[in-house]
C-alpha cells in the first residue's frame, strides 16, 4: 500500500501538471487579464496619488514659500534690536535675537563647505546628477533590502527628503511614496540645487529639539555650522536616518559610530563639487581619519565608563557574561555642555527664559519683532532664583553621590537585599535623575522662581514643571485637611483615633509600624498618619475632594475624574499631578482659600517704557472657606515643629512665620526589582510656605528607577536653605495667610498636647506658633475651671447651622508642652 505521503505526492503532480496544461490552453487570455489587471492597479496608484498631491500643493508651495524667503533674506544683528527679557526688579536675565540662529542660505552655503560635504556623502553623492529621483540608488536599495531580508537602507534623495518634510504625510506606504514622488519633482523644477540644499539644512530635525543643522551645531558644540571640523559635521549629519538612536546626548556610542561610518564615506568622495578643496581639510584627510576622531574625542573630552574591575574579579563563569555586558560601553563627554544657551545672547534663567521666547515668537509677527524694540518686563525674582539654584543643584548632587556609593557596599547607607549593583547600573539611575524648584506669590500668582531641572546630564529639557505627571505623595493631605475644617467635620484640636481601617477592602497603612490611638488631628497631620488622611476623606467625599481639585487647577470635572480616579487613595496622593499645580494647591490655601493663576509676564513695553501689552494679577475669586484655610495654615506649621516629620529649631530672633508637608513616593517591587533589587523611593516632595510665597521642590528619576531619599531629607532640605537664605536677605511678614480674613471665627489659645484651652493668664513668650518646643513657661500656673458646656457652632453659606462642635476642654496640667496662640475656631 502506498503511504500517505506518497499518495498527497502524485495528487499535487496531477494537480499541477493539469494547471500546465489548462495555462496553455488560456495563456493568452490570462496574460491579457493579468495585464488588465496591472495597468488597472498602476492607474489606480499614479492617478489616486495624483489627486492626494494636487490636495497637498497648496499646503506644500505654503511651505515652500517660507522655506524660500529664509534661505533669500539676509539678517544683520546690527540693524535689529534685540528683545530683553526682565525680572521683576528691572535685572536683565534674557537677551536673543528672532533670528539669532542665523539660517544657511544661498548666498552664505560656501561658507558651509564642510557639513555640505558630509550631508551629501552619507545621503546623496548624486545630487547635483539626477533630477530628483536617483533610480539607480532606489534599485540597489531595493537588493541590499532583499539580500538582508529587511529594510536596512533606503534610496531617497535629499529632494526627496525636503519633498517628505514638507508634505509630513505620516504613515510610510506606497500611496504615500508616490505623492512625494510628484512634490520631489516639483520642487526640483521650481529651485536651484543650492536653494534646495540650503531649504533642506534648514528644516532637518537633529534630535535634541533642535531642527536644522545651525541649531543643531551651536547645540551640541557651541559653534556656528560654518565653522564645523569634519568630524563634528560628521556626527551632525549621522543622526539624520535616526535622531533618537544616533543623538550623541541621548546615545553617544551609536552616535560615535555613526560618525565613523560617515566619516569613511566623506573619505570616499572625491567629486570636486560636493569635497571641499585640500587647503579647507588637509592633503592626508583620507588617511588620517583615527587622527581627527581621537582629536574630537580630546576636544569634547570624550570617555567610556567601563567596569574591567569586575571583570578581573568574577568568577571563571561569569566572565564571558561580564564580557558581553561590556558590549553596551557608555560614554560621557561635554558635548551639549552649552546647548541650552544656542538661542540667547544672556541667559540667566534658561527654563524660565525658554517658556518666555517661545511666547513672544507666538505673539509677534516677524516684521513686529525686527522693527520693535521690545522689553519684556516678567515676575521672576533673580535673587530668589540664584539661591534656589545654588540648593537645588546641591541637593541633588548629594542625592547623585549616594546612588554612586551603592555600587560600594562598604561606603553606601542603603543597602540592597541582592548582590551590590554594578558601577553602570549606578551611573545610570543617576543620570536620570531630575529635579525642579517653583515658588508663586500666593496672593498674585506671580512665578518667581521656576527651575525645571538641574543640568545632571547635557540632556534637553522638558517642561517637567509644567508638563509632567506625578505623584504627589503625602504633600496633598493639606488639601484633604483644609476641606475637612470646611465642612466642619473637624479642627485642629479635634480628637481623633490613629487605627487600623477598611473601605471596602482598602486597609491604607502608616509609614511608621502600628498605630498611635487618639491624636489631635494636628499632630495627625504633624506625623503625617495616612489612616486619619483617609478617614477624612471618606467623610469629606471623594466627589467633593475631585471638585474643588478641579475648581483650583481649572479642570473640567471629566479631566479631573481621569487624573485623579475616585477612591479614597486619593488622600495619599494615589492622583497625578505637576509641581506647578501642586504650588498652586498651596498658593489657593494661603490665599485664604482664593483661586490663584500663574502669571510670568507683567507687561511688555518699548524702549521708551510705553506699554505694548500689560498682564495685570488675575480676578480672583473664594474657592475654599477662608477659615479653613488658616486652620489648614496651623497644620502646615505643625509639620516643622518637634510635633512633626521635619523639626526645625530656631533661636527666638530667627524665627519667622513658615509651614509646609513633606511627599515621599516609594518605589514599587517591580521597579526595585528591575533595578536589582535596589530599595528607595520614586519620587519625593516638599511644598512649603513662609509668608506670601508657596514653593514646590520635586525630585524623581526619569527611568522610575529607585533612589535614597525621602520627603524631608532631599527636597525638604533644599526648601529649607532656600527659605532661610531668603528670609536673612529680606524682611517676612508676621503670619503665612496672605490678608486678613473675614467671616465668623474667633481665636482661641490651645495646648496641642491634648487640644486642650490655655488660660488667658498662661505664659506667653513669643508672638508666633513656630518652633513652639522650645519655649517654657516660666513660672508653672495652674489653670483655673472655664465654662465647659460652651459650644462652638458652624453654618453653611446661608447661615443654617450645620454642625456642633465641642468647644476644647481647659488644660488640667500645670505644663503645656507645646501652646498655639489665636488659633482660628468657627464661630455660629
Amino acid at each position: 500500500m502506498k503511504s500517505k505521503l506518497e499518495k498527497i505526492y502524485l495528487f499535487l503532480i496531477h494537480l499541477i501538471k493539469a494547471s500546465l496544461l489548462n495555462f496553455k490552453k488560456h495563456y493568452k487570455r490570462i496574460l491579457k487579464l493579468g495585464s488588465i489587471l496591472c495597468l488597472l492597479l498602476i492607474s489606480f496608484f499614479i492617478g489616486g496619488s495624483y489627486v492626494s498631491w494636487t490636495s497637498e500643493k497648496p499646503r506644500v508651495e505654503k511651505n515652500l514659500n517660507k522655506f524660500a524667503t529664509e534661505i533669500n533674506r539676509v539678517f544683520d544683528p546690527s540693524t535689529t534690536s534685540p528683545i530683553l527679557i526682565k525680572d521683576k526688579n528691572g535685572i536683565l536675565i534674557g537677551e536673543f535675537y528672532r533670528n539669532n540662529l542665523k539660517p544657511i542660505r544661498v548666498d552664505n552655503l560656501d561658507d558651509h563647505r564642510i557639513i555640505v560635504w558630509a550631508l551629501l556623502s552619507a545621503e546623496d553623492r548624486e545630487f547635483y546628477n539626477h533630477s530628483g529621483i536617483n533610480y539607480i540608488a532606489i534599485f540597489r536599495a531595493i537588493l541590499v533590502n532583499l539580500s538582508r531580508f529587511r529594510l536596512s537602507q533606503g534610496g531617497s534623495t535629499i529632494t526627496q527628503q525636503l519633498a517628505k518634510l514638507t508634505l509630513n504625510l505620516g504613515e510610510r506606504n506606497l500611496f504615500n511614496k508616490l505623492t512625494e514622488v510628484y512634490a520631489t519633482y516639483y520642487i526640483e523644477n521650481r529651485f536651484s540645487k543650492q536653494e534646495i540644499l540650503s531649504m533642506y539644512l534648514n528644516q532637518i530635525y537633529l534630535g535634541q529639539d533642535n531642527t536644522g543643522v545651525e541649531s543643531a551645531s551651536r547645540y551640541y558644540f557651541d559653534k556656528s555650522a560654518s565653522d564645523l571640523s569634519p568630524a563634528e559635521a560628521a556626527m551632525i549629519i549621522g543622526i539624520i536616518p535616526a535622531p533618537s538612536v544616533y543623538n550623541p546626548i541621548e546615545n553617544l556610542r551609536y552616535a560615535l559610530l555613526k560618525q565613523s561610518i560617515v566619516l569613511k564615506e566623506m573619505a570616499k568622495t572625491h567629486d570636486s563639487k560636493i569635497r571641499p578643496s585640500n587647503q579647507l581639510i588637509g592633503s592626508k584627510f583620507d588617511v588620517l581619519l583615527d587622527d581627527s576622531i581621537r582629536k574630537f574625542k580630546k576636544t569634547y573630552a570624550v570617555a567610556e565608563l567601563k567596569t574591567n574591575d569586575q571583570i578581573e574579579n568574577s568568577s571563571n563563569e561569569n566572565r564571558d557574561e561580564d564580557k558581553k555586558k561590556l558590549i553596551k560601553i557608555k560614554y560621557t563627554s561635554i558635548i551639549g555642555s552649552k546647548g541650552y544657551d544656542r538661542n540667547f545672547k544672556v541667559n540667566l534663567a534658561p527654563d524660565f527664559n525658554s517658556d518666555i521666547r517661545k511666547y513672544i515668537l507666538d505673539v509677534y509677527t516677524d516684521e513686529e519683532l525686527e522693527n520693535k524694540n521690545i522689553i519684556v518686563h516678567t515676575t521672576l525674582d533673580y535673587e530668589k532664583q540664584k539661591i534656589a539654584e545654588v540648593a537645588l543643584k546641591e541637593g541633588m548632587q548629594t542625592i547623585k553621590n549616594e546612588i554612586l556609593q551603592l555600587a560600594n557596599p562598604g561606603k553606601s547607607k542603603k543597602k540592597s537585599k541582592t548582590n551590590p549593583p554594578s558601577q553602570e547600573l549606578v551611573q545610570e539611575i543617576a543620570s536620570g535623575m531630575r529635579g525642579g524648584f517653583v515658588s508663586l506669590n500666593s496672593k498674585s500668582g506671580d512665578v518667581e522662581v521656576f527651575i525645571n531641572s538641574v543640568k545632571i546630564s547635557n540632556s534637553y529639557r522638558p517642561n517637567r514643571l509644567e508638563y509632567s505627571y506625578r505623584q504627589p505623595g503625602s504633600t496633598i493631605k493639606a488639601l484633604v485637611y483644609a476641606l475637612a475644617f470646611e465642612k466642619r467635620i473637624v479642627t485642629p484640636s479635634s480628637i481623633i483615633k490613629d487605627e487600623a481601617i477598611s473601605y471596602n477592602g482598602y486597609s491604607p497603612k502608616n509609614w511608621y509600624a502600628g498605630y498611635k490611638g487618639d491624636v489631635t488631628v494636628r499632630r495627625a497631620f504633624a506625623q503625617s498618619m495616612n489612616t486619619v488622611s483617609v478617614k477624612l476623606l471618606k467623610q469629606v467625599g471623594v466627589s467633593y475632594f475631585i471638585e474643588r481639585i478641579a475648581q483650583i487647577l481649572d479642570l473640567d470635572i471629566n479631566t479631573a475624574k481621569e487624573r485623579f480616579t475616585p477612591n479614597l487613595s486619593l488622600a495619599l496622593g494615589s492622583g497625578e499631578i505637576t509641581p506647578m499645580e501642586l504650588s498652586i494647591i498651596y498658593a489657593t490655601i494661603q490665599n485664604g482659600g482664593k483661586k490663584v493663576t500663574p502669571r510670568k509676564i507683567r507687561k511688555i513695553t518699548d524702549s521708551s517704557s510705553l506699554e505694548d501689552f500689560s498682564n495685570p494679577e488675575p480676578d480672583s475669586y473664594q474657592i475654599i472657606d477662608p477659615i479653613a484655610c488658616a486652620m489648614a495654615l496651623d497644620t502646615l506649621q505643625s509639620v516643622l515643629t518637634e510635633e512633626g516629620t521635619m523639626p526645625i529649631r530656631l533661636s527666638v530672633e530667627d524665627r519667622f512665620p513658615m509651614g509646609g508637608k513633606t511627599g515621599t513616593v516609594q518605589s514599587p517591587k517591580e521597579a526595585r526589582k528591575k533595578w536589582s533589587g535596589i530599595e528607595g523611593v520614586r519620587d519625593t516632595w516638599f511644598a512649603g510656605l513662609v509668608p506670601e510665597m508657596a514653593t514646590v521642590v520635586w525630585i524623581g528619576n526619569d527611568w522610575g528607577a529607585p533612589f535614597p531619599g525621602s520627603g524631608s531629607g532631599t527636597t525638604g532640605k533644599i526648601w529649607w536653605k532656600f527659605s532661610q537664605a531668603v528670609a536673612s536677605r529680606s524682611s517676612t511678614g508676621r503670619q503665612l495667610l496672605s490678608e486678613e480674613i473675614k467671616g465668623s471665627y474667633m481665636k482661641l489659645d490651645i495646648c496641642a498636647d491634648d487640644g486642650t484651652l490655655l488660660e488667658p493668664n498662661y505664659e506667653k513668650e513669643f508672638l508666633d506658633p513656630i518652633s513652639v518646643s522650645e519655649v517654657n513657661p516660666s513660672v508653672e500656673q495652674v489653670p483655673t475651671e472655664t465654662d465647659k458646656s460652651k459650644k462652638i457652632t458652624s453654618t453653611d453659606k446661608s447661615g443654617k447651622k450645620i454642625k456642633t462642635l465641642e468647644a476644647p476642654k481647659v488644660n488640667n496640667f500645670a505644663y503645656c508642652k507645646f501652646p498655639l496662640l489665636n488659633q482660628y475656631y468657627y464661630i455660629g
